[in-house]
């Protein structure tokens, strides 16, 4: 971590402005070190979604006859919060280790590593609406009014990434070991949900079993906002925040009495 960002860690104000001191100083050395400096981050921020899974959306969009009303916007729906969520998850894997330095030699509440994770994936994220954007534009799917729930689905989403954020911190620092597999079993998670076929293509005993699925919720969520032009249901919103919640719940009180004693496990 950068000098600036660890002056910033020091005590200064209360205790609220103290954590966004905190969580400010941890995103901004993230995004530093992947972004880079200058007027050339600002464009590396903007393609790194393009880098990712635009190429391939573009594709299927442009190139590809394939059968399904907009099919390129309605994996694009998927992939989006997927992605936000999968790279929180790798993030906070190795979120505690790089704060080696900060954590043997600071004091500050180590709940914030976590949130950190969320607050750098999530400007990562945000450059993903330019990508929405261009496909909606490209299968002429015109906003309609329930476009202004999508910020409540972006907040389940945000919420859900959050509380998979702690048990990840907390197996990377622990299991370094299973990182590689943690990482291919949450990738394999986006199959487990309706990401390549919309919820609603499916049918019988199958479509029941993947409402239960935090991501169906979260990727269905993203599709009536933007792709079918209609307020998401409930339980879109309601069963990643109930995941996401249980979660915390159970990881929490654990990170809580082992968060003083990382410096001994680093």
């Amino acid at each position: 971590m950068e000098a600036s960002a660890v002056a910033t860690l020091r005590p200064r104000g209360g205790g609220a402005r103290r954590a966004i001191d905190v969580i400010g100083a941890l995103t901004r050395s993230d995004l530093k070190v992947r972004y880079g400096r200058g007027r050339l981050s600002t464009i590396k921020w903007l393609l790194d979604p393009f880098a990712a899974v635009g190429v391939y959306l573009l594709l299927v969009a442009f190139v590809l006859d394939r059968q399904g009303y907009a099919i390129g916007l309605s994996i694009a729906c998927a992939v989006v919060p997927f992605q936000l969520v999968m790279m929180t998850i790798i993030n906070a894997l190795r979120a505690v280790d790089l704060r080696r330095s900060v954590i043997t030699n600071m004091a500050f509440d180590k709940s914030l590593i976590p949130v950190a994770s969320v607050c750098s994936e999530a400007v990562g994220f945000s450059a993903c609406f330019v990508l929405l954007a261009l496909l909606m534009a490209a299968y002429g799917v015109a906003p309609t009014p329930w476009i202004l729930m999508l910020p409540a689905v972006v907040g389940a989403t945000l919420f859900f990434a959050l509380a998979c954020a702690f048990p990840a911190a907390l197996i990377g620092l622990w299991m370094p070991e299973l990182i590689p597999f943690i990482m291919s079993a949450a990738r394999a998670t986006y199959f487990l949900a309706p990401g390549l076929i919309a919820l609603r293509s499916v049918y019988g005993h199958t479509h029941d079993l993947l409402i239960v699925n935090p991501l169906t919720g979260l990727f269905e969520g993203f599709r009536d906002a933007l792709l079918y032009g209609q307020a998401p249901q409930w339980w879109e919103l309601a069963v990643p925040i109930a995941f996401g919640a249980l979660m915390i719940a159970a990881i929490y009180p654990l990170w809580r009495r082992e968060a003083p004693h990382f410096a001994k496990v680093l």
